[in-house]
């Protein structure tokens, strides 16, 4: 259980600091989304019959995404692309020191307005090569319907609660849960000590490898043309781990310093018509996440005594007045359980029950 937490706590916060030198103009359509029927699907139940049943146990193989319409790309996109991600990973390799302030636009068409934002937040993003981060949501406001017909929406403050706070030194992760008044540290795998924000659903920021996103991603370029200092990225995910994560990304980044300068996430229920060439062949849905970044600082060049006070940011924080800490060391998972043979060949082709 701690192995999974704390993966999933990696997840979440190098997700975070993916979009930390990510989006200071968002695409169109990002802010105020058109109606549209895509959106979260709600889970479907399956019912339970009131007499114990014996079933076998079934180990369903995972499949794996398709590639998009686009793939494959004509031989001088490719090239200019591989031009691209080369310089991109050049210039991110550079960065040592890294803070900005971010803006967060949360979407939610089916539980919440269809045609803007459910949730926004402001706060602050840190970095410090190679594997340390925080961030750290310092304003939250939250979708309020209109009170009467025709009336407008409002955007009501949530208690400091509602905050995120995550902080990453290379070894641990630690989660300030304002609701319980608990500091949770949480030992990462070994396999992602030192490493864990390059680990991340995207290896789009720091240290960002060629190799990497095209073993992850299928990618092309998506700039507009009457955008101009600025490269657009589109990614789809190749693998069942990331996909888990979005269905598809656009990242912009902005020429004077090589580095994302905004993204759109798209989830999993992105399903658009595409025409012959790839594009889409109707408006895309509501994103699902989108970002904008403020203030963006790299290598910034500060004294000793301000460096320390920087770097000792990512380092035991302390227990909040009146907070508990709770500290929770990895644990080797156990293995997954195996079916005995006769079970699994009897339950092949048969749904899982629970």
């Amino acid at each position: 259980m701690v192995y999974r937490q704390s993966r999933r706590i990696v997840v979440s916060l190098t997700w975070l600091l993916v979009c930390s030198s990510v989006m200071a103009q968002q695409p169109t359509g990002a802010t105020q989304a058109e109606p549209s029927h895509y959106g979260p699907q709600t889970p479907q139940r399956v019912a339970r019959s009131s007499q114990p049943e014996k079933t076998a146990t079934v180990f369903a193989q995972p499949v794996a995404p398709m590639a998009p319409a686009w793939i494959p790309l004509p031989a001088k996109h490719q090239q200019y692309l591989d031009q691209v991600l080369k310089y991109w990973e050049f210039k991110s390799s550079q960065v040592k020191r890294y803070r900005c302030h971010f803006k967060r636009w949360t979407y939610d068409p089916e539980f919440g307005p269809k045609t803007t934002f459910k949730a926004y937040s402001e706060g602050q993003i840190m970095y410090s090569a190679p594997d340390k981060g925080l961030f750290r949501v310092e304003k939250m406001l939250k979708y309020q319907p209109p009170r009467e017909r025709g009336g407008k929406p409002q955007y009501v403050p949530e208690p400091e609660s509602q905050f995120e706070r995550w902080i990453c030194d290379g070894h641990w992760i630690y989660q300030f849960d304002h609701h319980s008044k608990k500091l949770i540290q949480q030992e990462l795998p070994p396999e992602l000590r030192g490493k864990a924000i390059g680990k991340g659903p995207l290896p789009f920021l720091f240290n960002s490898k060629v190799a990497d996103i095209k073993r992850r991603f299928w990618v092309r370029v998506v700039t507009p043309p009457d955008v101009k200092k600025e490269y657009w990225l589109e990614a789809v995910p190749k693998t069942q781990e990331d996909a888990a994560n979005f269905q598809m990304v656009q990242v912009v980044i902005d020429e004077a310093d090589f580095l994302p300068k905004a993204m759109v996430l798209y989830g999993r229920s992105l399903s658009v018509p595409r025409g012959a060439n790839g594009q889409p062949s109707a408006p895309l849905p509501p994103p699902k996440t989108s970002f904008q970044f403020e203030s963006r600082e790299v290598n910034f060049s500060v004294l000793a005594q301000q460096l320390n006070i920087f770097h000792r940011e990512f380092y035991d924080p302390d227990v909040p007045k009146g907070w508990t800490k709770v500290v929770q060391r990895w644990e080797q998972p156990s293995a997954p359980p195996i079916a005995p043979a006769g079970e699994r060949a009897q339950g092949a082709g048969q749904p899982t029950r629970r």
